[in-house]
């Protein structure tokens, strides 16, 4: 798919306009010039470093790891299941029942892996919170993780290796393991260790099955489908008055005004929220990249339910998110139409429901209640880390409800089950190591991204990866005040999110001939 022309020449009455006049000025301007300077030094650093090259640049290292004796032996019990699997699955094509079977699945439009699998991934999200229970993502990761497995078996797909995901990704899965070593609880630890191994299921079988262009555009067709479903859930909780005003959710003292939050099918507020942030810029290109232009004005068009839906959870941390998601977003689009972006932004304020505007001018409030049981929160994490910090405390709540009260501060104990803030969780739960891998993990795949965004010329996979590194800038930035993970359908939904991105940089560097497999 081309490009659209965004350039001002298509748009003359906009060049002409004030908008235009002040953007040429900008352009002229010492700030615009000392910043595009700055952005080419630090870029030619990063280019020269030795050590960043190493940490986040090509992936070299993984390269190498993955010839050696470690990777080999964590990755022996999959070879050896893939040989006896071999001539069982053999032995079954030669089965009438069987084949009969096999023929059928190929002629059936529905019996398909990529059909089911993203099917599946749809109605993850939209069942209700009353009637959901996360087992079944991990029986399902299961299943479709051994339907994968068979079928590699039986040469109708090559076998990609775990340790494709790189040795940050490796890392991160073995600090969730060793954290049971810590754990208070191990029980409680080892349900969650459940959970985290079902999402890096869900997201190895999002890279590695669906990095081909068909593919990859029926599932993020299926995630745009529960975005839309999941956000008209949480309109109709408002329009039908099914929700009220939450104290734990609001400091109803100073947000007065401010209606009940919405959260639709996942629990709360924070969790809706999040899943937006997510799966709104992958399906903001995905509805750009759709072929036709009738249909391409319909799917841009249903992205607004999910944006109003935003609106209605009332997450500032939220809000500022999606904000840097779309301007990042329209960098990589194209550059030219942030000023413009912002300049809308800025003219939209005026004419915003008072309810926003109330719950905006909350933000840095030393009287929101919020703000205040976060730094108290914090205040007493800290004080946790000072013990726990290089092992952590073990994965979940309640191991958290049993330490963190010794270090708690005065009035901070009431209402806290996580530490309110994504890095801090991260290092409370999997110690130092796991914080420190999953940020390289991100840091690497972020740069893997921008490089095939800067090789590539396909502009429908440009904006995916662009989607995907304004969601994550998005995400970096509500995760300073929000742990994205506690609720385990938002950890299912982020792997997910990543799987999709490593399917994108799968597809876009085979299109460059830089992908080995």
């Amino acid at each position: 798919m081309s490009r659209p022309d965004t350039d001002a020449a298509a748009f003359p009455m906009l060049s002409d306009s004030v908008l235009g006049r002040i953007y040429r000025l900008w352009l002229q301007s010492w700030l615009c010039a000392l910043l595009g300077r700055a952005w080419h030094w630090l870029s030619r650093l990063a280019r020269e470093s030795a050590i960043l090259r190493c940490a986040f640049g090509p992936a070299r290292l993984d390269a190498r790891l993955e010839d050696s004796a470690l990777f080999w032996l964590l990755c022996a019990p999959l070879r050896a299941l893939l040989r006896l699997l071999r001539p069982l699955v053999r032995g079954m094509r030669e089965s009438l029942i069987c084949a009969w079977v096999g023929k059928l699945s190929r002629e059936s439009l529905l019996l398909h892996f990529d059909l089911l699998f993203s099917a599946f991934c749809c109605a993850m999200f939209v069942i209700p919170h009353e009637a959901w229970n996360n087992l079944y993502a991990v029986a399902a990761a299961l299943v479709f993780f051994a339907a994968h497995l068979l079928l590699s078996a039986g040469d109708a797909r090559g076998f990609v290796f775990p340790d494709r995901l790189g040795l940050g990704f490796m890392l991160f899965a073995l600090s969730c393991v060793l954290s049971l070593l810590f754990t208070r609880d191990r029980g409680a630890s080892l349900r969650i260790l459940l959970f985290f191994f079902a999402a890096f299921l869900l997201c190895y079988l999002v890279a590695f099955r669906f990095d081909n262009r068909r593919s990859l555009r029926l599932l993020l067709g299926f995630l745009y489908l529960s975005l839309v479903l999941v956000s008209c859930m949480a309109i109709a909780q408002r329009a039908l008055h099914l929700v009220s005003v939450n104290s734990s959710y609001t400091d109803t003292r100073i947000n007065a005004g401010v209606p009940a939050r919405v959260f639709g099918s996942l629990d709360n507020p924070a969790n809706l929220s999040g899943f937006i942030q997510m799966f709104l810029p992958l399906s903001t290109a995905w509805a750009l990249g759709t072929e036709k232009g009738w249909k391409r004005v319909i799917f841009c068009l249903g992205l607004g339910i999910p944006a109003v839906a935003m609106v209605m959870t009332y997450a500032r941390a939220g809000w500022i998110s999606v904000l840097i998601s779309a301007l990042v977003l329209v960098y990589f689009a194209d550059r030219k139409l942030i000023p413009l972006l912002l300049a809308a932004g800025i003219c939209c304020v005026p004419f915003l429901p008072q309810s926003i505007l109330i719950r905006l001018s909350t933000i840095g409030n030393s009287m929101d209640s919020s703000a205040v049981h976060r730094l108290a929160l914090w205040t007493g994490v800290l004080n946790l880390l000072k013990d726990y910090g290089l092992g952590g405390i073990g994965l979940g709540p309640s191991t958290f409800s049993l330490v963190y009260p010794i270090y708690a501060e005065q009035g901070a104990i009431t209402g806290a089950y996580h530490s309110q803030m994504m890095y801090m969780e991260l290092m409370l739960e999997m110690g130092l190591l796991g914080l420190l891998s999953f940020l390289w993990t991100m840091l690497k795949y972020a740069g893997r991204a921008g490089r095939a965004i800067g090789r590539g010329t396909d502009w429908s996979l440009r904006l995916l990866l662009g989607a995907f590194l304004g969601a994550l800038a998005g995400l970096a930035f509500a995760g300073l005040f929000e742990y994205l993970w506690f609720y385990p359908r938002s950890l299912f939904a982020f792997f997910l999110f990543f799987g999709v991105a490593i399917a994108a940089m799968r597809c876009a560097e085979r299109e460059q001939g830089l992908l080995r497999d």
